[in-house]
């Protein structure tokens, strides 16, 4: 290989180095975004944002589960090139890229958008069977805390800690533990997402029956079904609308209020021959959100709780003693004693250090000291032995 070849093979490393420097860090900021879109998705049926707010998130969902299933493709790619897609989904936790892409991106996010744009919900005989269907697969959508874990990827970029053992321990074990966090979290909501549902269903049948006793009323008095849904529902708070056929019989709120705040997910129509209620979920949706939001801020204070205590104590007790003990085993001008916690004493790491600083320590200073002198005296023990001959022959 000539130079020009030598210097075009450097340029192209280097020019490969810096796409990926680039990649890594615009990775991290999606990450760090991703995060926060997580939050605000959840809160934003917490706090019963407007309907254009949550399509918003909603397809920023999207984008993120696309770009980041993007991101697996890409790393699975490098890997064949590298050290092999098992190495890269075992070692590199690239499991963690998996679980947080393709499967949020056909399972949640890609379904929503479609059924947003195309489902046409509201407008058919079926519409209810078709939002049961969808309630069924949004029920993955604390999947998305699984994203969290992503966090843990950071720990190599942020150097807290200048042992890459920390680093790496602490991205282990926090990983584990989020991971086993999320996977029991993931079936207790799953069981509360259903137990929503059933609440849902519970309320529309509910509300079925009493459209029956309205009719019944109505045959009985004589009086119009309209005016005694009117006056049966007016102080029901889960009810938005009463319609009369095509005529509107009571509104809780008024059509401005009704578009921007309340979308598919947000009520049904339970409706017989002649009343067609507007009934509110609201108040369920928050609930299974309220529980979404306290699994997110569990895993973040576990992983924050990781970075900053475990980190702190894994140096301090572990890394640092074997980075002093490493030293001074490397280096002849190294003699630095480890500072032993009484506390800890027994622990093993501990009673290796003790024998460092009471038995291997003082023997290498010892060493040094004899060299040392043996340098400032100019003699040898060949000398000395010279010596003592030549004084026997005298």
């Amino acid at each position: 290989m000539n130079t020009q070849d030598t210097a075009q093979t450097a340029h192209t490393t280097h020019t490969t180095g810096m796409a990926r420097t680039i990649f890594e860090y615009f990775i991290i900021t999606a990450i760090i975004a991703v995060i926060a879109q997580t939050f605000f998705d959840e809160f934003s049926r917490f706090a019963h944002w407007s309907v254009n707010a949550r399509n918003i998130l909603l397809f920023t969902g999207l984008f993120f589960d696309f770009l980041f299933s993007v991101e697996f493709t890409v790393r699975t790619v490098w890997s064949r090139k590298e050290k092999g897609f098992l190495h890269y989904l075992i070692h590199e936790r690239g499991w963690i890229d998996l679980l947080s892409s393709f499967p949020l991106l056909l399972l949640d996010s890609g379904p929503s958008v479609y059924l947003l744009l195309f489902g046409h919900l509201h407008q058919s005989p079926s519409s209810l069977e078709v939002i049961n269907i969808f309630k069924v697969i949004k029920a993955i959508r604390v999947t998305r805390i699984l994203r969290l874990i992503r966090i843990i990827k950071i720990f190599g970029k942020i150097h807290n800690a200048e042992s890459r053992m920390a680093q790496h321990h602490t991205a282990e074990v926090s990983t584990i533990a989020v991971f086993t966090v999320i996977m029991v979290m993931l079936g207790f909501s799953i069981y509360h997402a259903k137990a929503g549902f059933g609440l849902t269903d519970l309320r529309n049948g509910q509300y079925t029956a009493s459209l029956k006793s309205v009719e019944a009323i109505s045959k009985d008095t004589g009086s119009p079904a309209r005016e005694i849904a009117h006056r049966l529902y007016m102080n029901d708070p889960n009810i938005l609308r009463v319609y009369s056929g095509e005529d509107l019989v009571y509104e809780k709120v008024d059509d401005k209020t009704f578009i921007r705040y309340y979308d598919a997910e947000d009520f049904s129509i339970v409706k017989n021959d002649r009343i067609s209620l507007y009934v509110s979920h609201i108040d369920i949706s928050r609930e299974i959100a309220f529980g979404h939001i306290q699994s997110f801020f569990i895993i973040v204070f576990i992983v924050l709780g990781f970075m900053i205590v475990y980190t702190r104590h894994f140096v301090q007790n572990i890394s640092d003693v074997l980075h002093v003990m490493d030293k001074g085993f490397r280096k002849s001008d190294y003699n630095l004693q480890v500072k032993i916690r009484e506390e800890r004493a027994d622990h093993e790491v501990f009673r290796l250090a003790s024998f460092y600083n009471d038995r291997y320590l003082p023997a290498k200073i010892r060493r040094l000291e004899k060299r040392e002198q043996s340098r400032k005296s100019g003699l040898s023990m060949k000398d000395l032995l010279n010596f003592q001959d030549n004084s026997g022959k005298k």
